[in-house]
């Protein structure tokens, strides 16, 4: 048995990390058939508590990834995975929330989430807290703050984050 066979089968066992692994190497054709194959043994996986699983389903409905594009759907799975800590979750979650239409944007919302995600590590929500701060996006303006998020950013290797941290000069340093 090939060991793809091998990795199917213990997928159809049930076994998750094996349906994480097949769906990843599904996933990683980049193609809609293979995301569309992809896709059940995400859900088994998010439905048994998987994070990365219910992350990825998310990014498929946000991207329109082997699916139809549904913003409403990206927000539930994404919410999962953020709900269980995923990082990158709850980062996609708050861009989705922040650019959603009229009274239905929540950046406050959006802020928190970054926030979470920040708190792990994440710097693209480190770039994004430093930009709200700045503009008072969600959260009260400050730019201490703002040049705080901006420094931790590029401090984790972002360059657009060193480049706002110059224009904002020498606060807080």
């Amino acid at each position: 048995m090939t060991r793809d066979g091998t990795l199917a089968k213990k997928a159809r066992e049930g076994e998750l990390d094996a349906c994480c692994r097949l769906a990843e190497r599904l996933m990683a054709r980049e193609t809609p058939s293979a995301y569309r194959k992809a896709l059940p043994w995400l859900r088994v996986a998010a439905r048994a508590g998987e994070r990365w699983a219910a992350y990825s389903i998310g990014l498929m409905f946000d991207k329109g990834l082997g699916v139809r594009r549904s913003p409403a759907r990206a927000i539930e799975w994404y919410a999962q995975g953020a709900a269980r800590g995923y990082d990158s979750a709850q980062l996609n979650l708050g861009i989705l929330y922040a650019n959603l239409p009229g009274k239905r944007r929540d950046l406050r919302r959006a802020a928190e989430l970054y926030r979470l995600a920040a708190r792990q590590g994440n710097r693209n929500a480190m770039y994004n807290l430093g930009l709200y701060y700045e503009r008072g996006r969600g959260v009260p303006r400050s730019v201490k703050r703002s040049a705080d998020w901006y420094r931790k950013a590029s401090q984790a290797g972002d360059r657009d984050a060193r480049r706002q941290l110059k224009g904002l000069g020498n606060v807080g340093a």
